[in-house]
């Protein structure tokens, strides 16, 4: 199958699993690459993470996940092939000695004793390009280490910077390395086609998730060098002050507010009405604000508490400060600017047409006469016989002596639950 797009005629072949991965090239997919994602009846954790309707699985749950839509098996394909078995290995190198790209995020070593590593495919393949996404590198002492999000967070020096003024280190959110390390993923891919073209020579990318975490910290890394350890200041900043976020009305409603200049703080005393504690002269310098924060936050925090968070947001925005209504994941669902955009995007799965139709979050990107959206979802190896024929060029006759012997499938298991794949 060949999607029109900017990269029609891209073929990638990744074995991927749970986050950063996926991510990654599902953006190429939605681009119009043909992206193969090769699974295993053994290894089905991201099928059965979810999310279900009302957290409940249903009958064929290996279809049915939210994850699969947004970035697993969006506008990919999916082929359930053994590749560990003899000829699992034998039809992979095929569908490589036909494809551009092979993407994968093993530990490393694995690549290499499946014969999948980049000096393999290449003798087959000159013109391939591979990339391995793992935590911290192909090189290194720390190359064999395992990992997940959140240890990278912590092993790329961002955590350490995450966290209320005097209090511990906090996770940065769920997925923050995820996305970015599927974002660099994309970046890289992309990079490495355009000089494939240009040169017709093969790329190798060895990328890093720890690495990716430390440039998101450059900062703090030349402050190092000159002895200075950042503190941790939660929403704070360095030397801005009102910089916070702040309760409004309602239950759990926050707004984030940011003043740095002078000119600003006396538009947000207007804005309340020049309180007498405002006119306080410890407030009334930018090093004095931030010097006497806590006084200030919790004064402010006051007055904002008696005010709705979205018409505060727009009051102190058309004075020129920055505001921001804290918004939920709910809120945005029903956003004016996020539907004035089109941002997201409705989406019903015709794998699984009882869960009815489902907004997701969309591209953060628009490109004239190019169809960013998902277009369909794979379900467990519904690309079975279209790849093994189109692309490994095997016959009908083979392709089903393979389904009889395990090799590929399009179901777990038998007997297997959703429980028993994780």
């Amino acid at each position: 199958m060949s999607t029109p797009g900017i990269l029609a005629g891209i073929r990638v072949l990744t074995l991927e699993q749970v986050h950063s991965l996926p991510w990654g090239t599902s953006f190429l997919a939605d681009l119009g690459a043909q992206v193969i994602r090769i699974e295993s009846v053994d290894h089905l954790q991201d099928r059965e993470a979810g999310p279900f309707p009302n957290n409940q699985r249903g009958e064929e749950w290996w279809n049915e996940g939210g994850n699969l839509a947004y970035y697993g098996t969006r506008n990919k394909q999916s082929l359930c092939l053994e590749v560990t078995t003899p000829k699992g290995k034998e039809v992979f190198l095929r569908l490589a000695k036909n494809s551009d790209v092979v993407t994968d995020n093993f530990r490393p070593g694995t690549m290499q004793r499946l014969g999948f590593d980049h000096a393999s495919l290449a003798k087959i393949n000159p013109r391939i390009i591979t990339l391995s996404s793992t935590a911290y590198g192909h090189t290194g002492p720390w190359r064999r280490a395992g990992s997940r999000a959140r240890t990278v967070d912590a092993a790329c020096g961002m955590s350490f910077l995450t966290g209320y003024e005097g209090g511990p280190s906090q996770r940065a959110s769920n997925n923050y390395m995820d996305h970015s390390t599927g974002n660099n993923v994309a970046y890289a891919l992309l990079l490495a086609i355009y000089h494939r073209n240009r040169t017709g020579q093969g790329v190798r990318i060895d990328l890093a998730m720890q690495e990716t975490g430390i440039s998101c910290i450059g900062p703090a890394v030349l402050e190092a060098q000159r002895g200075i350890t950042r503190p941790r200041v939660g929403c704070g900043h360095l030397w801005k002050s009102p910089h916070n976020v702040y309760p409004c009305r309602g239950t759990d409603r926050w707004i984030a507010i940011s003043v740095w200049e002078d000119a600003q703080w006396t538009a947000l005393q207007d804005v309340m009405n020049d309180p007498a504690w405002a006119a306080d002269s410890r407030f009334q310098t930018t090093l004095g604000r931030w010097q006497h924060r806590r006084e200030l936050d919790n004064l402010l925090g006051t007055w904002t508490a008696t005010q709705d968070d979205r018409q505060l947001m727009r009051t102190l925005q058309e004075r020129g400060i920055c505001a921001g209504a804290i918004l939920t994941a709910q809120d945005l669902v029903a956003d004016p600017h996020m539907q004035g955009r089109h941002y997201m995007q409705e989406f019903e799965n015709q794998a699984a047409p009882h869960i009815g139709t489902r907004v997701y979050a969309g591209r953060p990107f628009r490109m004239p006469g190019v169809n960013l959206t998902i277009r369909h979802v794979a379900t467990l190896g519904q690309h079975n016989h279209e790849v093994l024929r189109d692309v490994a060029g095997l016959s009908n006759e083979e392709i089903e002596e393979l389904a009889r012997e395990g090799i590929i499938s399009s179901t777990p298991k038998l007997g297997e639950t959703a429980a028993e794949s994780e």
